[in-house]
């Protein structure tokens, strides 16, 4: 998939505005407040419909605005085909979400054509954030590459807040407790052990690019570590109810459901420490750069390849450090849309490739 323009009307700082794309490395280059992250915002929301920095749609329309629209045309290059994907909000219309002009109806549609991987500050979250960042990013990642999941994550939500609603009465007899916990054991390891198998793709990708690009860092090898909550090595619902029981006590007491995906973590070591109390701020934002790359090596597996956009990232790194990472990201087989307040030509110069265009805010 190559992204070929970007049009934005009411969107942050753009009143009506019309980028074209031209290259698989496009460098966006000016000064803080031009307008660099808004363009991948604008990107990013046409594929998650969501901002990576803000939760409120009314935070993203301009100055005395009360909707915005945003729109992406795009090349499938396995197809040949060149398509669109728009979203228009208003505070009265609330979302209108069209692909080639037709309306979509369900998230699900929308991810089967028009698929980003965006790395942002905010995603050092991964790493020094709670748990909730963390499971948000394997349940997009898992969707973006099995948007057939979809119906599973909703079952499970649906069993799950079943299963609260009955504790939160306390009028449930023994045997109901017993299906709904076996029925919520059951849906929750069909997306725990997808979790689990992407991870473990993940991991070995990440430590192929370290060894490839930064064998010189002092970051040897990277574990992605699943952890489930009150779930060790229960191969049968029989092992999890048995060592459940005690459990059971605390959930009576508060009332809600204390296992499942919805409470999982990821443990990422580096150095066989916990990056998050051990690595540098550099060391996580790596490590991060390289959980991104590698699950767009893992989208790109499932057919067309997704683009890359990379919000202010490298801005911390040393030379050394932008220099491979920039070689790293030109390497790849998909389209890089990178925007950045200092100069890079210097770096990409040293780099053997001629599809690199710049945008100048």
């Amino acid at each position: 998939m190559i992204i070929q323009s970007l049009t934005m009307r009411q969107f942050r700082c753009f009143q009506e505005r019309t980028i074209p794309f031209d290259g698989r490395l496009i460098i966006i280059q000016g000064p803080n407040g031009s307008g660099k992250s808004s363009m991948l915002e604008a990107l990013h929301y046409c594929c998650y419909l969501r901002s990576f920095r803000t939760h409120l749609n009314r935070e993203l329309m301009g100055m005395g605005s009360d909707y915005f629209f945003v729109q992406a045309s795009f090349l499938q290059e396995d197809l040949g085909s060149s398509d669109t994907i728009s979203v228009g909000f208003s505070g009265q219309d609330g979302k209108v979400i069209k692909y080639n002009q037709k309306n979509i109806n369900s998230y699900k549609e929308l991810i089967a054509h028009f698929r980003l991987v965006t790395l942002a500050e905010d995603d050092l979250a991964l790493i020094q954030g709670a748990p909730e960042g963390r499971r948000d990013f394997l349940n997009y990642a898992l969707l973006l590459n099995e948007p057939g999941l979809l119906p599973s994550f909703k079952r499970y939500r649906q069993v799950l807040d079943q299963r609260n609603s009955m504790l939160l009465t306390s009028t449930y007899t023994a045997s109901e407790l017993e299906i709904w916990t076996r029925t919520l054991w059951h849906e929750a390891a069909v997306i725990r052990n997808e979790r689990i198998r992407y991870l473990a793709t993940l991991q070995d990708a990440v430590n192929v690019l370290l060894a490839t690009y930064f064998a010189q860092e002092e970051i040897v090898k990277v574990q992605l570590v699943y952890n489930a909550r009150h779930v060790k090595d229960d191969h049968t619902f029989e092992q999890f109810w048995a060592a459940y029981q005690l459990q059971l006590i605390t959930e009576r007491e508060w009332r809600r459901s204390l296992f499942g995906i919805h409470l999982d973590d990821i443990a990422i070591i580096f150095q066989s420490k916990r990056a998050r109390a051990y690595a540098s701020r550099g060391q996580q934002k790596l490590i991060v750069l390289l959980m991104k790359i590698a699950q767009l090596q893992a989208l790109s597996s499932t057919g067309e390849p997704g683009v890359l956009l990379l919000d202010d990232f490298v801005t911390d790194f040393d030379a050394v450090k932008i220099q491979r990472a920039l070689a790293a990201v030109s390497d790849l087989r998909f389209q890089v849309i990178l925007s950045c307040p200092i100069n890079l030509q210097a770096f990409v110069a040293h780099i053997p490739t001629a599809d690199i265009s710049y945008i100048s805010l």
